[in-house]
């Protein structure tokens, strides 16, 4: 298998186990997909990684050489990285993110390492280290910060920023778009029948769910009322006879 099937069948794996995790209700099943997520992610970035190294490489290689008086050795060529792996914790006035795997990082002069601050968010950019320009940036963050009183500090093969916290309280992310939405899963109403308990359980999984839940489920209803018409089995799903126009779910029919 090709360095790019593999990333295409990881990049197919990451949006399957995000429309599971979006679908779960459990929390133990969540948690499981959220550490699922995270390795195939970072697996993803890894392998990136790899690939534009030996793209970089196979790029020298082609490299037509000159007479040694005008040589320029490979080796000066640099090439742009974007970090976008990193820990953080926080205190109360702080929030830390750690960038590691900066070998070398100490090494080099100031004007070569230099942090923006903004309001909502920073950018890092590192430029030369290895013969890689590193840019790590992160934009809307979840809090406001003191750009200020912000600040990183270089240690031996890592970068530390510390993000002044405008409010000193508890940042449950980083970024705004990691924050969790608390969805509660449909419910079937025990006290109906149970075919009435799974017409209303339908219509609220299609109205809270997104295109790929409203396809699916559209589907499923579909396909049940065929088999109905035609005087098939209906599996599973035989409480759904009664669907017939949806209710409040007509707006199916373009699916």
């Amino acid at each position: 298998m090709t360095m790019d099937q593999q990333i295409q069948d990881l990049n197919l794996d990451i949006e399957e186990v995000k429309k599971f995790l979006e679908q779960s209700g459990r929390p133990r099943n969540k948690q499981f997909l959220e550490i699922q997520l995270r390795k195939y992610q970072t697996e993803l970035v890894n392998l990136k990684e790899k690939q534009q190294q030996q793209q970089n490489n196979a790029a020298h290689e082609k490299t037509a050489p000159v007479p040694s008086s005008t040589t320029t050795s490979s080796t000066n060529r640099t090439y742009n990285k974007d970090i976008t792996l990193y820990a953080w914790d926080q205190t109360d006035k702080f929030v830390k993110l750690y960038v590691q795997n900066l070998n070398g990082v100490s090494n080099l002069a100031e004007d070569q390492i230099k942090c923006a601050f903004e309001q909502r968010g920073f950018q890092l950019q590192i430029n030369n280290l290895n013969n890689v320009n590193y840019t790590f940036k992160l934009k809307k963050l979840l809090n406001e910060i003191l750009p200020d009183e912000s600040s990183y500090k270089v240690k031996k093969d890592s970068v530390l920023i510390m993000l002044r916290k405008k409010e000193s309280k508890q940042w449950e992310c980083v970024i705004q778009d990691d924050k969790k939405v608390d969805k509660k899963p449909p419910k079937m109403d025990e006290k109906k029948d149970p075919g009435d308990s799974m017409m209303s359980l339908m219509k609220q999984m299609y109205e809270d769910g997104d295109d790929e839940m409203k396809r699916t489920i559209a589907k499923a209803w579909t396909e049940s009322r065929e088999k109905m018409n035609t005087g098939g089995e209906m599996g599973g799903m035989g409480g759904m006879g009664g669907m017939g126009g949806m209710g409040g779910m007509g707006g199916m029919g373009g699916f």
